[in-house]
């Protein structure tokens, strides 16, 4: 079963690069490097091992390979040949650079294997390794979700390399340091696995169980598509993906994705969905690559309601036998990109959505005045100044109490006084624009509802290393996890 299955994969990725202009040559090499292009890395292992290994075409195939294997320093030394390495250096791809700073990333981590899952995690630090199972668990839970949704099988083993900061995250993907700083980029699915920022290298977290689960989705996309699927599609599928593998928590879609699309178009951020460039990751702004997201899941979800599951599944299919993306999306979906496109603007009209007051509001002059009145009832909570802190809070009004922040810190300084006060200010998810680790742990810390044990797990998710929510008051003080945030040296309010 096995060896024919790797025959037909050989057959889809031949016809398909028959049909691509854009292919040049032919031959093995052109066919492997296409097959662990779509991450059918077993077919690609069959056309290598029987192909003249002195062709430094099929070396340099032979270091691509080892690279999405994992064995980072085995293509370092397939490209140290001269011949290879300007084989590499005329393909342009940044294959030999990407060896090298995946080679000095992973030069010391420590490989934690979750045999019966097909899991491997590489951890750049240490402490890290206390994430391992829920690592495990996000990647199970996204895996069947997504097989059943895209109807993708997976290659094994799934590979995760987790690393602590940006410098790591660009070595290892090839991503530009200073995109990745600019648009706040905290994972990237490329070369066969997925580099995961470390939940510490950002203050208070970010949401890195669901980034998890929407890099794996554009692993599966790849590997469903052969690697041909457009940026539109690839990210709006991943954004559609990211939560469906748990249950709904109260701030999915907070903002709407439409109320952000009208922000952008209010602001002139919004671009077409065919001009997004390589990488969203690589548009020159944070607002513009929130916006490129807000577009993309808006319109994907639409395409997906109005076409079903089997469409989608079909178009998939269609690109990685080689079909062209205009053919392929109109014979699948009923429509091409312009088509699907004028449709899904004509369905934001009805909508009627309006850009969210708190990103209209930060601009100004009152929002700026208040978020000095923010950062001073930091300091003052920092040096014990509750009271004063809460008299300071007191000014901020309007759009800017949307902000969790706020509201925690509202709480926090009236908490030892008045938890009944403390509970009234923290609010309500529906109040606020998104989620924020410490506002979920202080709601639990303050439950009286039984809903504390909910509350803590979305402060995991979003900041495992946040002490209040990692350890749960000293309910957890043995646990890893709890260790591990304790030991992270994360400094309190006003203390940064």
């Amino acid at each position: 079963m096995k060896t024919r299955s790797l025959l037909l994969a050989a057959a889809i990725f031949a016809g398909a690069l028959s049909r691509d202009a854009g292919a040049v040559g032919g031959g093995q090499a052109t066919l492997a490097r296409a097959m662990i292009a779509g991450l059918d890395l077993d077919a690609a292992r069959v056309v290598l091992a029987r192909a003249d290994a002195s062709d430094p075409a099929i070396a340099l195939e032979r270091a691509r390979l080892a690279v999405y294997d994992g064995d980072c320093d085995g293509a370092t030394a397939i490209l140290a040949s001269p011949q290879t390495a300007k084989l590499a250096e005329d393909e342009g791809d940044g294959l030999a650079e990407i060896a090298r700073g995946c080679a000095r990333v992973t030069a010391a981590t420590v490989v934690e294997e979750d045999k019966p899952h097909a899991i491997v995690v590489r951890f750049q630090d240490d402490a890290d390794r206390a994430l391992m199972p829920l690592l495990v668990d996000t990647v199970v839970k996204a895996r069947d979700q997504l097989t059943r949704d895209l109807g993708v099988d997976w290659p094994k083993p799934t590979r995760i390399v987790v690393v602590r900061d940006l410098k790591a995250l660009a070595a290892m993907t090839g991503i530009p340091y200073q995109s990745a700083t600019t648009t706040g980029t905290v994972g990237i699915a490329k070369w066969g696995r997925v580099t995961l920022l470390s939940p510490r290298a950002s203050q208070h977290g970010f949401p890195w169980r669901d980034t998890l689960a929407h890099e794996l989705t554009h692993l599966a996309v790849t590997h469903a598509s052969g690697d041909r699927a457009p940026l539109w599609l690839q990210e709006g599928i991943a954004k559609r993906e990211e939560t469906r593998w748990r249950g709904p928590s109260p701030l999915d879609d907070r903002p709407t994705p439409e109320s952000v699309v009208a922000y952008g178009i209010q602001k002139h951020l919004d671009l077409s969905l065919d001009k997004l460039g390589p990488s969203i990751a690589m548009l020159p702004s944070a607002d513009q690559a929130m916006v490129a997201f807000a577009e993309v899941t808006s319109f994907l979800r639409y395409l997906w309601a109005q076409s079903g599951d089997e469409a989608m599944k079909k178009f998939l299919a269609a690109l990685r036998s080689g079909s062209a993306i205009e053919s392929a999306m109109s014979t699948t979906t009923g429509a091409d990109l312009a088509g699907w496109d004028g449709k899904w603007r004509a369905h934001l009209a009805t909508l009627g959505e309006k850009p969210p007051a708190a990103l209209v509001f930060a601009d100004t002059k009152e929002a700026r005045a208040m978020r000095e009145k923010v950062r001073l009832a930091e300091l003052l909570i920092g040096r014990g100044h509750d009271k004063d802190a809460a008299t300071e809070l007191d000014a901020v009004s309007g759009a800017l109490l949307a902000d969790p922040h706020v509201r925690y810190l509202k709480a926090r300084a009236l908490e030892k006084s008045s938890p009944d006060d403390a509970r009234r200010v923290l609010g309500e998810p529906a109040e606020i624009l998104g989620s924020y680790a410490p506002w979920w742990a202080i709601r639990a810390r303050l439950a009286t509802d039984g809903s504390a044990g909910a509350d803590y797990a979305e402060a995991v998710a979003q900041d495992p290393f946040d002490v209040d929510a990692a350890c749960e008051d000293g309910a957890k003080s043995a646990d890893p996890l709890c260790a591990a945030a304790r030991a992270s040296g994360a400094l309190g309010v006003g203390r940064e």
